[in-house]
């Protein structure tokens, strides 16, 4: 599975500007910029979401040849401004649609070795490790979380990816390490809403 490779190559320049810790172990503490700016609802009709953001949700659109045929990536990401406070620095919602048959949530066992499958996939294009990962249904659809460390442990990506119909989620969070304990992670993650119909998946409803 490589949409995971492909939008990090979108998104992955955006990190090495920021190396520096969020604060001195000895400073004092100081507020993220999700706590001071806080959480921004975005709804997006066509890709069938509702979710809380700390900032306003750039999109990116693209066509690529698979071995499915022509696939259309969508990918909203907001890097965060202020990469010395950020916990997280950047935020992304992606999904792409797959054809008639290929993919199906009902089809529990294709979907856990398509979800473990894309796991290793990410694990390998950030050259990391894989810290933990577990089964994750996301509003009854089948789905799966994991973190990944790299850069010699001083970067981490949390991944939640799920299926819904022929749909394929993935909301990643990119962080440092040392920047908390993910609750900024977790509540981009839980306050995921899907908009369409329990069973159906892509733009047809099929």
């Amino acid at each position: 599975m490589r949409v995971y490779l492909y939008l990090l190559l979108l998104i992955l320049p955006g990190l090495a500007v920021a190396q520096t810790p969020m604060a001195a172990p000895d400073a004092e503490p100081v507020r993220s910029y999700e706590a001071d700016h806080g959480w921004t609802e975005v709804d997006d009709l066509e890709g069938r979401f509702r979710i809380l953001t700390p900032g306003p949700l750039e999109h990116k659109e693209d066509t690529l040849a698979t071995a499915m045929g022509e696939q259309v990536f969508h990918t909203f990401f907001f890097k965060v401004p202020d990469v010395q406070r950020a916990e997280n620095l950047i935020y992304v919602l992606s999904y792409v649609d797959y054809p008639e048959g290929a993919l199906h949530q009902d089809s529990t066992d294709l979907v856990e070795e398509f979800l473990v499958n894309t796991q290793e996939s990410a694990a390998e294009a950030l050259r990391g490790e894989v810290i933990y990962a577990t089964d994750r249904a996301v509003e009854g659809f089948p789905g799966r979380l994991w973190r990944i460390d790299y850069k010699d442990g001083e970067a981490s990506a949390r991944t939640l990816a799920f299926v819904a119909g022929r749909r394929y989620y993935e909301l990643k969070t990119f962080t440092l390490t040392g920047r908390g304990l993910g609750e900024s992670s977790d509540t981009f993650f839980r306050s995921f809403r899907y908009l369409g119909s329990k069973g159906t998946g892509g733009p047809t409803g099929k």
